[in-house]
């Protein structure tokens, strides 16, 4: 346990529901764990939560707005003067059926849960990427979902298209691309100590599809459903398996599914969809002033199979 306690967790949206309870387990490790949030006030309620349960005085709470790409590099620019980043937890999201757009003008869900999110690991990585270099690993866990197999139209290079057959596609081209975007990102810097992995966390019981999201009816068809929810806790266990397990430490670009590796429903031509889903994300940003840093090399990493032995692996 004694490696855990010199470790920093960031997990996105820890306020509620799976990543408060991926928060609360890892500040049971001993290690610095951070809530990045967009509601401080509920992530200081979560945070003196979580010290309650646990004990643990190693809390801290970051102000996170993934709709808001000023908020991401605020955000982005605060965290990295932590000493090191082991884990970044990519748990917010939004699912949502109604239309709205991020405070720079993308569609709202495919701007909150990719765009966002790919901001702020890219704003992020060059520390990821330093406390790998000097531990040995670091890692990024991103949530995804089984609905990624309901993405059958992505379009890379036109991440936000004028008409969708279904409000709902936004929510599973959102998740398919978050599944890419571990992938890509275990490729791009596997060898340089990085390990990034998606997550199914399994249908859970939690606010995340509350009424101001959805209509009556979907809020009906959670109602019945109740019953075949688990509950947050248990789907933190499988966020907890990427980012903590020896499998998790030894393999790139995974898809976790019940604690363990499972096989995501891909699209043909995937991985070169992949490819151009990192760069329009670039394109994108650069075009709103979001600018990252780019590592001095680009190795090519194999995804699945057993990583590098890292001489100064924990």
């Amino acid at each position: 346990m004694q490696e855990h306690k010199a470790k920093t967790y960031v997990v996105t949206g820890s306020n509620t529901g799976i990543g408060f309870e991926t928060a609360k387990a890892l500040a049971e490790t001993g290690g610095r764990v951070v809530l990045a949030v967009r509601d401080v006030a509920k992530g200081e309620a979560a945070a003196a939560r979580i010290k309650e349960a646990t004990g643990s005085e190693r809390l801290a709470v970051q102000p996170l707005d993934l709709a808001d790409l000023g908020s991401v590099r605020a955000a982005a620019d605060q965290l990295s003067k932590a000493e090191r980043i082991d884990v970044l937890v990519n748990n917010a999201g939004l699912a949502s059926t109604a239309k709205g757009q991020t405070k720079d003008g993308f569609e709202l869900v495919v701007g909150t849960n990719h765009l966002g999110t790919f901001a702020l690991t890219e704003a992020l990585m060059p520390k990821i990427l330093e406390t790998a270099r000097a531990r040995g690993e670091a890692r990024v866990v991103n949530l995804s979902s089984t609905a990624h197999q309901f993405a059958r139209q992505l379009d890379p290079q036109n991440l936000f298209p004028e008409k969708r057959s279904r409000a709902r596609n936004a929510y599973a081209e959102s998740k398919l691309m978050n599944l890419l975007h571990a992938r890509e990102m275990a490729r791009r810097y596997g060898r340089m100590g990085v390990r990034a992995h998606a997550v199914h966390p399994g249908f859970v019981n939690s606010d995340f599809g509350r009424s101001d999201h959805f209509p009556g009816l979907w809020q009906a068809a959670f109602l019945l459903t109740k019953p075949m929810q688990i509950s947050a806790e248990k789907g933190a266990k499988t966020t907890l398996a990427a980012a903590l397990s020896d499998d998790g430490a030894w393999n790139n670009g995974l898809y976790w599914d019940k604690e363990s590796p499972a096989t995501p429903t891909l699209p043909e031509g995937h991985e070169k969809m992949a490819r151009d889903l990192w760069e329009e994300s670039k394109r994108l940003l650069r075009e709103k002033g979001f600018v990252t840093e780019e590592p001095d090399e680009e190795p090519q990493a194999p995804l699945g199979g057993p990583s590098p032995i890292f001489p100064n692996a924990l």
